[in-house]
Order: structure tokens, then C-alpha cells, then sequence
């Protein structure tokens, strides 16, 4: 038994499958999910890499990040990281605290789906005080009244979505159905004009002519997440995504959803289910509009590399007088430069950081 089989059966059964649907058996199935799966994922032997795995500068400027935030916004010493993956962007924060000389104790939460990869951080953070939960469920009972930051990097972008276009002014939901003559899973187009008037509104200023990705996982996730925390809790968020017009580029008439395997783009999603990252640009004004109506307000948006040059990235050169171009000093200067002139690390993430109001009685 395999993914594909498990795909196929269900197809054979309902006849079609929603991309949300696929990308939840994909990435989450508890036995071949991607996420789930005991396999590499980060890293030169993986698929993709991370900021924290280019070089522990990244969250050692994070660390004075947080420390500031929680004293300029006097909230409870308390950070709470999803998806942690291998737990590198924790133990980089925890040590920059440490070098730092910051007074107070942080308490350090980590919400990780995965059993692999809970695994993976225990391993990475022996020894620290670190505290891991399962689920958010898990963490929402353990701590009710919340008054912290929230930190989640490339997190919105793993949420399973669906894919809508407009036809003739029918709308019409991109599917995944089995080819039975060909024995193999494809995509097709179903009628969806039973969300007229949710699309209608939802896309109102998108070209509709194009596939238009929406995670409604993630938009209720959220929504969730800014009910549970108290008010002049922060929010960071970290990922690839557009803004307004962005998104009407002809560039992304067939969205932006894709693969990566083994350090390549996989144009076809439907390949190698289980086995490969499916991702997608994040849609910073869904963002917003989810914050709005949880009285949650954005106070600052930028580019990676721009946010990074403002906390201050730049005091961690170090002053690499030898000439091998192999020490830790001229590797971190390296890196240094990378987060800020690097077209992906510096201007293919952004970071949204977000604040809940204070309640006016």
C-alpha cells in the first residue's frame, strides 16, 4: 500500500477529490504524509532549505527581536514557535538569549504536529527547558490566558487550500480526479456556483480569468489564533507571498501552488504524493482581512532582508582577519551578506508583524 493507492481508492469511490483534500493526504496522512514521514526534508540531502539552516545568525537576531518586543510591549516572557521542523531556529534563539545577557527567563512553547519531527526537536534541544506540544489544542489548554508572541516561520503556506476560476461568469473549482484509462490521477474543473457569492467577494479585485488559491484551513486557523491570544499580544509571521496587484502578473494566471523535490520545482503537484513539499505564495491580504475582524491590526510589513538590516543584522559581521575562506568568521559574514542581497532571502520572504488591540470599554 502506498499514497497513491490510498488516492486512488477514494477516487475510485467519490470520483473527485478537492486540492485541499489531496494536499492533506500529501503532507499530513499520519503514515505517508510528508510532513509525517520519517524523511529528510531540510538541507542539502533534502528538498528545500530554511533561513535557520543557512546560518544561526537568523535567529540570533531574532532573539534580540523577541527580547525587545516583550519589553517595548510588556507581555509575558513567553514565545511560542509552530512547526518548529528540525528545532535549529529554537536552539539559535535560546543561545542568542543566553549571549545576550537578557534578565529575564524566556519560556520557549513549540506546537509540532509531526511525531517525526517531535522526535527530531527532543534530540536538537536536550537539555533545554523547551516545552513541546502536539497539537494547538493541546497548547490552548495549557496556557488559556496567552499574552505573548506568536512566531511561525514558513507556517501559512503549508496549510492545504483549493483552487477556484471563473468561466463565463460561472465559477469553477479545480479538482483532482482518477483517469481511469490511464490508470492515473489528473486535474479537472467542477462546477462551484454554490460559492458565487463567498468567491465573488473573496476575489473581488483578482482577475478571475486566473486560478485563484485560497486556504480556508489557514483563514480559520487564524481566526482561531487571534480569538485564543489576549489582547497586545504579537504576531510574526515569516513567508513567501503577494500583495494586491501582485497577484494579477501574468505570471501567476495558473496560480502559484507547486512543488519541490529534491531542490527543484515540481510544476505538477499531483507528482509524487508523500514524497515531495507541496507550497504556495501566501496571500498577505487574506491575512489582513482575517486580523481585521479579530480587532488585530499589522504594524509593520517588509521584505526579509529589509527587516533584518533594521534589527540589526549588520552587528554580527565579524571581523574575519584570516584568510580561510572556510572559518566560522568568514562563513557568517557570508551569510550576513546572503540575508541581505540574496533575491530569495532577502526579497522572496517577507514578515508581517501583527498586534490584537487593546479592548476600549
Amino acid at each position: 500500500m502506498s499514497l497513491n493507492d490510498v488516492i486512488k481508492r477514494y477516487l475510485d469511490q467519490n470520483h473527485w477529490m478537492t486540492m485541499e483534500q489531496f494536499m492533506e493526504l500529501a503532507l499530513y496522512h499520519p503514515e505517508y504524509g510528508y510532513y509525517m514521514s520519517e524523511q529528510k526534508k531540510i538541507g542539502k540531502n533534502g528538498d528545500f532549505y530554511t533561513s535557520s539552516s543557512v546560518s544561526d545568525v537568523f535567529g540570533k537576531v531574532w532573539a534580540d527581536v523577541f527580547a525587545k518586543t516583550i519589553h517595548e510591549h510588556k507581555l509575558d516572557p513567553i514565545v511560542v514557535e509552530f512547526g518548529a521542523g528540525t528545532g535549529r531556529f529554537a536552539k539559535q534563539v535560546l543561545s542568542g538569549w543566553k549571549d545576550n545577557g537578557n534578565g529575564q527567563q524566556i519560556s520557549y512553547i513549540i506546537v509540532e504536529k509531526s511525531p517525526y519531527h517531535r522526535q527530531l526537536l527532543q534530540n536538537e534541544l536536550t537539555g533545554s527547558s523547551v516545552i513541546i506540544f502536539c497539537s494547538f489544542e493541546e497548547l490552548k489548554e495549557s496556557y488559556p490566558d496567552f499574552k505573548g508572541i506568536i512566531f511561525a516561520n514558513e507556517v501559512l503556506d503549508a496549510f492545504p487550500l483549493r483552487i477556484f476560476l471563473k468561466q463565463k461568469n460561472d465559477w469553477f473549482e479545480k479538482v483532482v480526479i482518477l483517469d481511469e484509462a490511464k490508470d492515473e490521477i489528473r486535474f479537472n474543473y467542477i462546477n462551484a456556483s454554490e460559492h458565487t457569492l463567498l468567491l465573488d467577494k473573496l476575489f473581488a479585485s483578482r482577475r478571475s480569468d486566473f486560478e485563484l488559491e485560497v486556504s480556508l484551513q489557514m483563514m480559520n486557523w487564524l481566526n482561531d489564533l487571534y480569538e485564543w491570544t489576549a489582547e497586545k499580544s504579537i504576531y510574526f509571521f515569516v513567508d513567501y507571498g503577494y500583495r494586491g496587484e501582485e497577484w494579477n502578473r501574468e505570471a501567476l494566471k495558473e496560480g502559484s501552488i507547486r512543488g519541490y523535490h529534491k531542490h527543484k520545482i515540481e510544476n505538477n503537484t499531483l507528482s509524487y504524493p508523500g514524497k515531495m513539499d507541496i507550497t504556495y505564495h501566501v496571500n498577505w491580504d487574506q491575512v489582513e482581512n482575517a486580523a481585521k475582524k479579530q480587532d488585530v491590526e499589522t504594524i509593520h510589513f517588509s521584505m526579509q532582508g529589509e527587516f533584518l538590516l533594521k534589527e540589526g543584522i549588520l552587528l554580527l559581521l565579524n571581523d574575519a582577519k584570516g584568510t580561510d575562506p572556510f572559518s566560522a568568521e568568514h562563513k557568517r559574514n557570508r551569510a550576513i551578506r546572503s540575508f541581505l542581497l540574496d533575491s530569495t532571502l532577502a526579497n522572496g520572504f517577507q514578515v508581517m508583524k501583527q498586534q490584537k488591540k487593546r479592548t476600549v470599554l
